[in-house]
């Protein structure tokens, strides 16, 4: 009785719970719909406009000849426009074309003069991506990317300079164009059924799609809701039938997100990544031993480890490894600062999530195991799992496959081989070992070398003020490729020459990870060091770790550290105190009615604290002060009615993220004069230095125009631009003034600092210095040798000993905390 109680009992619970699921997903399904429907612009597409008859007929264009061709716009913008041309020269032909785009008013929206050797795809264009290869099939593209107003006429005037009569330029034509097409011009004369074969490239709705999706949608409420009595028999074949093809389906699902097409991907790496899904599903049918259960969780489950992936990429261009758990925290404190949408492909992953979990839920539960085939099923699922994830660690087996991690292109990497083997790829990466080599007595050598000196300027009679100031995403983002604007960017920095050493350096991140720069720079370490895409502050700084800032107190400064933002982030409150800091000031020691932009305390309100801090300091003792800024953060998609943006790209690498990036900076740049203005005119020495900790995360089709190129095809020495930052040493007192100052890492900074004061200088400052003579440069993704050459940092050449050499120092500066080097480290005369 007792017994059939029991039953009665469970099986009401299941009764009740599969009514919350299925009016769950229904509710799930209506939300979907609401969302499809907020997000419709996400299901637009790239069309052209401009279909030509087969027909080929073509005109001659020499010096002087004008041809103009009306179009009417269908849609509010002009991406791209491709003209069709006569490209069979295979040596170059003098002249140039004037190609303009005029709205209906005559203004010009459009204006450039290409060469021949440029339209004929004879040259490299390095600036743009104008450039055509020749088996672009006769077209000659152009960049555009200007708003048009729908409706309105506008002109294409193509007129020849300079071109010879005996070698013309071509224009294709046709007597057909579409509704949108006038007839073409010659010479200012009409001509009857001509036109210039040309196609305007626009972004237009997908209106089909978006319909199609909230049918398919309609539908499955529809299944979902639709009583269906299914015999048992079929029920438990049906039920078999989805656990075989659901991992299929959630790879699909999973992948869909990424951009990522599985029909391509290496045969091995896509068979291994089956393989994982099957052991996630049946480690969780383990688990709830109901296939129903097994399949909602581990679907739930995998979309959600895909759209965190796909947010991630969005807001920092890399995907999510192992390492980036360590700073959940942290992603969880700035993500309201985002605007979260959904593209078309993370939609089309969320229509198969809820289809699956449709499915799945019209499945009546039964038990799958009794306890003994339980204990054989987790027998052969821990084998299969052991085995995998040995196969895993077979690194130089799987290299020949063609499944490797890409150490400095984790996206690509990730494309190639999908996301969950990737990720589990990188697991292996995240501990750090310890150098072939290494032993406390290697590095006691290593720093017998050098001895404790100090910096060059020896005309100071006192100790000087040490003011960091680390501006969060702050780049020049003409070191990836010029960038036309309505105004200098950055005057002021610009400007700076007198007692100011200025010009760009490495950094090992790009978008995110701002915690590892500082770490570089304080320490002098570098990250490529550390485990693939560690994060020295949240995984490794765990106890005491030599710094600046320990250094600076050495010799009796004050240490200070502030930044405006929550004290948690990126762990700083534990590891401030752990590298020397004695102070550290957060967001809650601001004006709450301070100046914000977009949700941040603003540069100038920033520096307001700053003097505020030396106001109030006592007179003659030394500080030292570490600020990292906010203003500059990522998430620059809204724009903020309190923020005025000034600067406006004049190009067609337009865009209104880039314009409020480039604006914030111009507004950096402001404030910066400010706080060296407030410097120049105390009596107190002190040296300032400012850099930026990494560039933003702006689409990547910005990137694409920066570079003129596919960002899946950029050299080692191409993407290190993307890597670059600004960097700026002032001081109120004579230094050795340099500009254009280019091959400096982060990890360096402090050290060329010093150097430009009368303090101490540790042996690992030295070492540093003498390191940088042969690597001028270093950061996670390689070095630059003295020569100006680019190596990975896996190359074994005439570099190797001196960055197995550093390698040792930091591995005992930051893991070796029973035996760090105080002689190394120290300021201390003496041994």
């Amino acid at each position: 009785m007792t017994q059939t109680n029991g039953e009665t009992k469970l099986q009401k619970f299941h009764s009740v719970m599969q009514k919350v699921l299925k009016y769950g997903i229904v509710l799930a399904l209506i939300a979907f719909i609401v969302l499809v429907l907020m997000n419709k612009d996400q299901f637009s597409e790239k069309v052209a406009k401009g279909t030509p008859e087969h027909k080929l007929t073509k005109i001659e264009v020499t010096d002087g000849d004008k041809v103009v061709q009306k179009f009417k716009a269908v849609s509010h913008t002009m991406e791209r426009l491709d003209i069709m041309i006569d490209r069979n020269e295979q040596t170059g032909r003098a002249g140039s074309i004037d190609l303009n785009v005029k709205d209906s008013k005559g203004k010009s929206i459009f204006h450039i003069t290409p060469t021949l050797l440029e339209v004929d795809g004879l040259t490299d264009m390095k600036a743009t991506m104008r450039r055509t290869l020749r088996n672009e099939n006769k077209w000659y593209k152009v960049v555009v990317n200007q708003k048009l107003n729908k409706g309105e006429t506008y002109t294409i005037e193509i007129t020849g300079k300079g071109i010879k009569a005996e070698r013309p330029l071509y224009l294709y034509t046709s007597s057909n164009m579409g509704k949108i097409y006038q007839s073409a011009k010659l010479n200012g004369v009409t001509q009857k059924n001509f036109h210039v074969r040309t196609r305007v490239w626009t972004t237009q709705l997908d209106v089909s799609a978006v319909v199609l999706t909230v049918a398919i949608t309609l539908a499955l409420i529809i299944l979902i809701l639709i009583p269906l009595k299914i015999p048992e028999k079929w029920n438990k074949r049906f039920t078999w039938a989805l656990f075989i093809v659901n991992p299929w389906v959630a790879f699909y699902m999973v992948e869909k997100v990424f951009y990522n097409p599985i029909s391509v991907m290496n045969k091995l790496a896509f068979g291994m990544n089956i393989l994982w899904y099957y052991i996630l599903f049946f480690i969780l049918l383990l688990i709830f031993n109901r296939v129903k259960w097994a399949l909602l969780v581990g679907d739930v489950f995998l979309y959600a480890a895909a759209i965190g992936n796909y947010f991630v990429l969005a807001f920092r261009g890399t995907p999510i490894t192992p390492a980036d758990i360590y700073a959940l925290g942290t992603a969880m404190d700035v993500a309201d600062h985002y605007v979260l949408s959904y593209d078309k492909p993370a939609i089309v992953a969320t229509v198969v999530l809820l289809g699956l979990c449709v499915f799945a839920c019209k499945l009546d539960t039964y038990k799958i195991f009794h306890w003994k085939k339980r204990l054989v099923a987790l027998l052969i699922t821990a084998i299969v799992t052991v085995g995998s994830s040995f196969f895993l660690t077979r690194v130089d087996f799987l290299s020949k496959k063609g499944v490797a991690v890409n150490f400095w292109q984790q996206k690509r990497g990730y494309l190639k081989n999908g996301y969950i083997l990737s990720f589990l790829m990188n697991i292996q990466y995240t501990i750090v070992s310890q150098p072939d080599g290494y032993s406390p007595e290697a590095v006691d050598k290593i720093a017998d070398k050098y001895q404790v000196t100090q910096g060059t300027n020896k005309k100071l009679k006192q100790k000087p003020n040490v003011v960091v100031i680390m501006n969060e995403t702050f780049s020049d983002l003409n070191v990836v490729n010029k960038i036309k604007t309505n105004k200098e960017v950055m005057p002021f920095i610009n400007s700076l020459s007198e007692n100011t050493i200025k010009g760009h350096m490495l950094v090992s991140v790009f978008g995110g990870g701002t915690s590892n720069s500082e770490y570089e720079f304080l320490t002098g370490n570098s990250v490529s060091s550390l485990p693939l895409n560690g994060n020295a502050y949240t995984q490794f700084v765990k106890h005491k770790v030599p710094s600046l800032a320990s250094q600076l107190k050495q010799q009796g400064y004050d240490t200070l550290a502030f930044h405006p933002y929550k004290a948690h982030g990126w762990n700083r409150d534990t590891v401030y105190p752990l590298i020397g800091f004695d102070n550290f000031l957060d967001e809650t020691s601001m004006n709450p009615n301070g100046e914000k932009f977009r949700g941040w305390y603003s540069d100038s309100e920033d520096y307001n604290k700053i003097i505020d801090i030396f106001n109030k300091k006592k007179a003659g003792q030394p500080l030292f002060l570490f600020n990292v800024t906010i203003q500059n953060h990522g998430g620059y998609l809204i724009a903020d009615k309190n923020f005025k943006e000034e600067i406006k790209i004049k190009d067609e690498k337009a865009t209104d993220t880039a314009n409020r990036y480039l604006s914030l900076i111009h507004e950096s740049d402001r404030a910066f004069e400010k706080i060296i203005n407030y410097f120049k005119n105390q009596k107190e020495p002190t040296i300032v230095v400012m850099f930026g900790d990494h560039q933003p995360k702006l689409e990547d089709s910005f990137y694409e125009l920066l570079y003129g190129k596919s960002l899946n095809s950029l050299s080692l020495k191409e993407l290190q631009k993307k890597y670059t930052v600004p960097f700026i040493i002032w001081a109120n007192y004579d230094i050795d003034a340099k500009s254009d100052v280019e091959n400096v890492s982060a990890n360096y900074l402090s050290s060329l600092m010093l150097q430009q004061t009368n303090l101490k200088m540790s042996r690992y400052n030295e070492f540093l210095l003498n390191m940088r003579n042969e690597v001028p440069a270093l950061n996670a993704n390689g070095y630059v040798d003295k020569d100006g050459k680019n190596h990975e940092l896996s190359e074994n050449n005439e570099y190797t000993k001196l960055i197995t050499q550093y390698q040792y120092l930091q591995y005992n500066s930051l893991m070796d905390k029973k035996h760090v080097s105080t002689d190394l480290f120290s300021v201390k005369d003496g041994k």
